[in-house]
């Protein structure tokens, strides 16, 4: 095929290809648009080199849909396309956005809009478009000077008493994505209805106003933000101190992210002096060249690879490394095996959860500062461990939030008075201790990490053994995480088979498992699989996903994700540890439990896969 220049004859091209059952009627639509309508004249070049090279799938997977707001908002590949991360969507999401704004009136428009961007490729060219066309529709922008963490923009709206907030970040995902994520005049990611109004408004965008950077500062409507807003964010993580404790050895990564403005920072000011930064992740690189498969996300199996390998040779106390926007902390710790043996282990995000979650209610109880009414929050799918720990402690659990840190946010401001929000927590690796912002933030994570270490140094242990009296307490959950990605339009209808399949007729029994009830978010019902019965009035509010109870204690849930195209599956087996266990055997239950999880998840990951017709 020779090159196509021309919107008619791209438009001719694009519908043979649909007549071979190559392109979908919603993509041949989109295209077709995007080809003939001027606002999208620039992009006209780059769907030409598609259709040059007959990247039929690509260009399906590009225009098919319209990316989606999810639970982190927009985010996705960056290209060409509704479907992508681009200038249009960038310009159109701020439009949206704007739109919304202006119907909280001019005092709205005056208080502004703060944007940060992390360290990906086109972040800063996305923040300075979002930059302008704020200043297009008379919207003040306040503009990080450069890359900053997703945590100091939350506690920037509220510092700055702006309307909203923008960060310009893909968080963990791969090298190839970015993303758009809101934030309100709270500080917290948007949720329903205003996320809601804002795509309607976003979807109605046909003109984007847009002025250059220099005529927005000529005109007030752009100011540019760094170093002060630093220092206050830095002050106020630094206030969540507990302890006075600081003798810990602590390697640090921020995989090659955003973590080096502020967390390198934080531990300093909070006079935690034996830091060592892992050198070789501490360039901002938008590549994340040293993480295995160029993947940063700190969940991964080896991301933590180069961290662990550096506090092996420290002989550290503790190992912290950051996701890209630095909103979520990953931690490695020594664990002594039954042989006498040492080696470093990389914790689940349940795990570290119940560490910062322990650790920051015995110290205020120790100090006399344990609210009256103090209250602990997570998400539905993370460990059920933090209730039992904070009913030890006499504390409120809200255990009932679909996934996305949104809805903690969201939690601490409809807190009614009298309520005092202590720590919240989601399963991947994201936690928030106080206000000051109101979204994760690895900041006051690895704070409050490097201060249990330092505290159980003094007293002549580690953190495995700190966990491992959790357990002892309140018995040992055995939580694992996995996913099936299914991509493109026709991994997108087998997640939803999935899900549709699984809420008709779920299963009664998962690898052995007896399955006893399945709750069902999307519409909150809970049906008893034994006899039968159905009833209304599930806690929260709708959302898709679906958690099956087993015989025993254990239960699965399963989501699609709302940043990836995945399917995700959650399994937990609880078993109780019996009173004066020793470390040895303690070892031997918890692998045991562990073997039992993995057998579930196998299982459960069979049952999806056929289901979607995939091996």
């Amino acid at each position: 095929m020779g090159v196509v220049k021309e919107p008619a004859e791209l438009v001719g091209a694009i519908k043979d290809a649909e007549a071979e059952g190559e392109l979908s009627s919603e993509a041949v639509a989109n295209l077709a648009k995007w080809l003939e309508e001027p606002q999208y004249a620039e992009f006209r070049g780059e769907i030409a080199g598609l259709v040059e090279r007959r990247e039929w799938a690509e260009l399906n997977d590009c225009f098919y849909t319209i990316i989606p707001f999810g639970t982190g908002g927009r985010r996705g590949p960056m290209g060409v396309g509704p479907n992508r991360m681009n200038s249009r969507t960038i310009g159109e999401s701020t439009q949206g956005l704007c739109r919304y704004i202006a119907q909280f009136g001019a005092g709205a428009l005056e208080r502004g809009v703060v944007v940060a961007y992390d360290v990906r490729h086109r972040s800063r060219e996305f923040a300075e478009t979002t930059a302008e066309v704020l200043a297009g529709n008379g919207v003040k922008a306040y503009l990080f000077d450069d890359f900053r963490p997703t945590p100091e923009l939350s506690f920037a709206v509220r510092h700055l008493n702006a309307q909203a907030g923008v960060v310009i970040s893909a968080s963990h995902n791969p090298p190839s994505d970015n993303g758009y994520k809101v934030f309100w005049d709270d500080g917290a990611q948007i949720v329903s209805p205003d996320d809601h109004k804002v795509i309607e408004e976003v979807n109605n965008v046909v003109e984007i106003k847009r002025v250059p950077l220099d005529e927005a500062r000529r005109k007030g409507l752009l100011e540019e933000i760094g170093a002060d807003v630093d220092a206050a964010f830095v002050d106020a993580v630094c206030r969540m101190a507990l302890t006075g404790n600081r003798d810990a050895k602590i390697v640090y990564s921020p995989l090659h992210g955003t973590g080096i403005k502020t967390v390198v920072p934080v531990l300093a000011q909070a006079g935690f002096e034996d830091l060592h930064v892992v050198a070789e992740q501490a360039v901002p690189d938008p590549d994340f060249s040293t993480c295995p498969d160029r993947k940063p996300n700190p969940e991964e199996e080896r991301a933590l690879d180069i961290l662990m390998k550096r506090a092996a040779e420290l002989d550290a106390d503790i190992a912290l490394a950051t996701d890209p926007d630095a909103d979520r902390v990953a931690c490695a710790v020594k664990e002594r095996l039954p042989d006498g043996s040492e080696r470093w282990t990389r914790l689940t995000g349940n795990q570290v959860a119940c560490l910062i979650c322990h650790f920051t209610l015995s110290q205020m109880r120790e100090q006399g500062s344990l609210p009256g009414h103090g209250v602990v929050v997570r998400t539905i799918v993370t460990t059920q461990e933090l209730d039992a720990i904070a009913a030890g402690f006499g504390v409120e659990v809200i255990n009932h939030l679909l996934v996305g840190f949104k809805y903690i946010g969201e939690t601490i401001r409809t807190l009614p008075p009298g309520r005092e929000f202590i720590f919240g927590a989601e399963e991947s690796l994201g936690y928030l201790r106080g206000t000051y912002a109101r979204d994760k933030d690895a900041d006051v994570a690895a704070l409050t990490l490097a201060e249990m270490a330092a505290t159980l140094k003094a007293r002549g242990r580690g953190t495995m053994d700190y966990l491992n009296d959790i357990y002892r307490a309140y018995g040992y959950y055995s939580e694992m995480l996995s996913d099936i990605y299914l991509r493109g339009q026709k991994g997108q209808a087998q997640i939803s088979l999935i899900m549709s399949t699984l809420r008709k007729n779920p299963p009664t029994e998962i690898g052995g498992c007896k399955v006893e009830r399945v709750t069902d978010r999307l519409t909150l019902t809970e049906r008893d699989l034994v006899t039968g019965e159905v009833r209304g009035g599930v806690e929260g509010i709708e959302g898709n996903l679906l958690l099956m109870h087993l015989a025993g204690g254990g239960r699965v849930a399963v989501r699609p994700s709302g940043t990836e195209p995945k399917a995700k599956f959650y399994v937990t087996v609880r078993q109780p540890v019996p009173e004066g266990i020793g470390d040895a055997s303690l070892y031997e239950l918890k692998q045991q439990t562990d073997a039992e999880a993995s057998a579930l998840m196998d299982a459960m990951h069979s049952l999806a896969r056929g289901i979607a017709g995939v091996e």
